[in-house]
């Protein structure tokens, strides 16, 4: 992040809280956020704007840094051509589940091997947050044989 986008995103901050950072405390921000992504500190600052009541003090917005899952719409990876997936990086298969008497048809979806499909990569087996693990995860499509 750029002097010059710390200032103009620290300034929302001192406007909503109506107090100001000294040039001593500005100065020590930017040196512990100037490697935050600008994307990233916008996030930050509007989830303090949501939870402190008061201005935040530099360990807050690092705890804020450290907690808040990173969410980035903003970047578009690079599509390969890829013949299995047409560059979706998900391949929909059905299947067919007996339940009790009755053949029913599922849909199902199996991430792609080319790097498309690295952008779906999901396991909640190894997330690190144990509250919100789960047993759900999408496999590969040769994990399957597909």
């Amino acid at each position: 992040m750029e002097v010059a986008e710390f200032i103009e995103e620290t300034n929302r901050i001192e406007k909503f809280y109506e107090k100001e950072l000294d040039k001593f405390q500005r100065d020590e921000w930017y040196k512990n956020l100037k490697n935050i992504p600008l994307e990233r500190y916008r996030q930050i600052i509007n989830n303090i704007f949501r939870k402190c009541k008061f201005m935040p003090k530099l360990a807050d917005i690092i705890e804020m840094q450290e907690e808040l899952p990173f969410q980035n719409n903003s970047i578009q990876k690079e599509k390969v051509e890829c013949d299995k997936c047409k560059g979706l990086g998900l391949i929909f298969y059905t299947k067919q589940i007996r339940d009790g008497g009755k053949v029913m048809d599922y849909e199902f979806v199996a991430r792609c091997d080319c790097k498309n499909g690295e952008e779906h990569a999901y396991d909640g087996t190894k997330i690190d947050d144990v509250q919100h693990r789960s047993k759900y995860y999408i496999p590969l499509i040769s994990q399957l044989g597909l």
